[in-house]
């Protein structure tokens, strides 16, 4: 890992944003961790830890500055794409707009923000911040929104943790995304958190033994992106 990814996974540790054990998913999916980035911007300094490792990632990793707009979907996505473009104003004096989407029409006042709320304009190159992708659903989704309304040009989705996992009809998520034209864009990976905590001891707590470890490795036979590839 990366000294920002390191960084960063011990924030999602400290703050409990990333848990072991027995989590059902949206899909139905009994998943052996759960990933939840409000809690690790829960705070001013959590907040800042934690959008330290976006912007790291876009300045001097994959994703790049060229783009126009930050997307953040509804709800997580919100929080995460104003901080982003706070510090990236900030720390790098890069200036760029952010807005995210409705998840229900607001039907009252200014008909501009109806459903999507943020200064997008036609011709914007759009990236899109969240905390993780399971089916990609939500990711496209929240594209043929923004697309609807504006001509934009995708600029990827950048995300904490890639599950690496497949979707209900076996295809990789990633795949799926970079087909609909979104490159994702993983801070971490999951199968890298797993292998690198296994019996380490962190702080002077073991967040991952054998045992989670095997529960992990079942679950990621089933659903993981190498099991059917």
């Amino acid at each position: 890992m990366k000294q920002h990814q390191l960084d960063f996974l011990l924030h999602l540790l400290e703050s409990g944003a990333i848990k072991f054990g027995e989590f059902r998913l949206k899909s139905g999916r009994i998943s052996p961790y759960f990933v939840n980035i409000a809690t690790a911007i829960n705070s001013g300094r959590g907040a800042s830890k934690t959008t330290e490792a976006y912007v790291t990632e876009i300045v001097d990793g994959a994703v790049g500055t060229d783009f126009d707009y930050i997307h953040g979907p509804a709800y997580k996505g919100i929080p995460l794409s104003a901080l982003i473009a706070e510090k990236l104003w900030d720390r790098h004096d890069i200036d760029v707009r952010w807005g995210y989407d409705r998840k229900e029409e607001k039907r009252y006042g200014d008909p501009v923000d109806r459903n999507i709320v943020g200064d997008i304009r036609d011709g914007d190159t759009v990236l899109m911040v969240d905390d993780v992708v399971v089916t990609g659903k939500t990711k496209i989704d929240n594209w043929e929104k923004l697309t609807g309304f504006r001509s934009l040009s995708p600029g990827g989705v950048l995300i904490a943790v890639d599950r690496q996992e497949l979707d209900e009809e076996r295809c990789k998520t990633t795949e799926i995304l970079r087909e609909a034209g979104m490159e994702v864009y993983p801070i971490l990976r999951i199968r890298e958190i797993f292998e690198y905590l296994l019996n380490r001891t962190i702080n002077g707590k073991l967040y991952v033994d054998d045992r989670i470890k095997t529960s992990f490795d079942e679950y990621f036979e089933e659903y993981g992106v190498d099991a059917y590839s």
